[in-house]
């Protein structure tokens, strides 16, 4: 991360300094309560001076932070562990250090800021720090073309995939059963990183998994781009148990300490709105789509965040299930 730092000097000279830090404390990670705005009555001073010295403010304009690391599966391991507190925007903007500096900086998040990075994946993520200048040159050179997206979800593909409106219809907000998630608004690195789950059989469908692998790379992304920017209404559905909603926002925001539930909020942000671009959102999410999921984590469907959500996934019993995919459904629906 960067963060900007006056230096100041003793006498009447200022100097104003900007030090870019190559990574730093996480700004921000999955979990974290948010600090509410503070509106301050004075627009502050652009310098302040006083007893022989004077402060300069200056202004920074940081990277893009919805920026995923690009590379396919080489970025797998960076993607998953270090997107919730780090900006891919920025870290790929970082000068070149040697593989044992790099090393170094990710010792520093294991030991000072105990990440939770599982070991086998350090050696993934210090190679690619190590060799961002190649990574950032295919980021400039690959962009996703949502045009082409919107032509694949609406017609399919000549190589056998299907029209994705079919089934999660064209604004991304499916049919209102369940049966089908919504896809409008979650992020582009999340959807790419499902379709290449269902793929390799990872994540395991029987409808998803040969659409998974009619499409190719570039069609994937273009697909990911296109619903990830799509809004769509939250449609009005049947409301749920008020005793079901009471449990399962219970579960989502404080979690179960007897049962060493975490809460869910945790990760997936404050009402679940998601922690992009690695965690999605829930709320608004269909109920029935979300107890399904958190079954097929339970009996082995999904293989996907093996160390998070099918650990937490095995604590909760069919009633928790239904709790926290009720309560998550109806947390927008004021918003429809």
């Amino acid at each position: 991360m960067a963060r900007s730092a006056d230096a100041i000097a003793s006498g009447t000279i200022a100097v104003a300094s900007l030090i870019l830090v190559v990574i730093a404390a996480p700004t921000k990670c999955a979990g974290e309560p948010r600090p509410a705005a503070e509106a301050s009555p004075v627009a502050p001073a652009s310098s302040i001076a006083g007893h022989g010295v004077t402060l300069d403010s200056v202004s920074v304009k940081f990277p893009p932070s919805d920026r995923t690391f690009p590379g396919g599966a080489e970025a797998d391991a960076i993607n998953k562990n270090c997107l919730i507190c780090h900006s891919a925007g920025m870290v790929l903007t970082q000068p070149a250090l040697s593989r044992s500096d790099w090393q170094d900086e990710v010792n520093k998040m294991l030991d000072f800021y105990k990440a939770p990075i599982p070991s086998k994946d350090v050696p993934a993520i210090v190679d690619y720090l190590a060799n961002l200048r190649s990574e950032t040159a295919h980021l400039m050179s690959h962009q996703p073309d949502a045009e082409h997206g919107a032509v694949i979800v609406a017609q399919g593909t000549a190589t056998g995939a299907p029209a994705c409106a079919l089934c999660h219809a064209f604004n991304g907000a499916s049919d209102g059963s369940g049966a089908f998630p919504r896809l409008a608004g979650q992020s582009d690195y999340y959807l790419t990183k499902e379709l290449g789950d269902y793929a390799s059989g990872i994540r395991s469908n029987a409808i998803m998994s040969p659409i998974a692998k009619a499409l190719s790379p570039d069609d994937v992304a273009d697909v990911s781009a296109y619903y990830s920017r799509i809004e769509a209404p939250f449609p009005q559905l049947q409301a749920p148990d008020p005793a079901l909603v009471r449990r399962g926002g219970e579960l989502a925001k404080t979690g179960d300490e007897a049962k060493g539930i975490e809460s869910c909020d945790r990760c997936h942000g404050p009402g679940g709105i998601g922690e992009p671009p690695a965690i999605p959102y829930l709320a608004g999410q269909y109920a029935h789509y979300i107890s399904h999921t958190l079954r097929m984590w339970q009996e082995g469907y999904r293989k996907t965040s093996s160390a998070d959500m099918a650990v937490t996934a095995h604590k909760f019993d069919e009633h928790e299930n239904a709790a926290v995919a009720a309560y998550y459904q109806q947390a927008r629906s004021d918003s429809a």
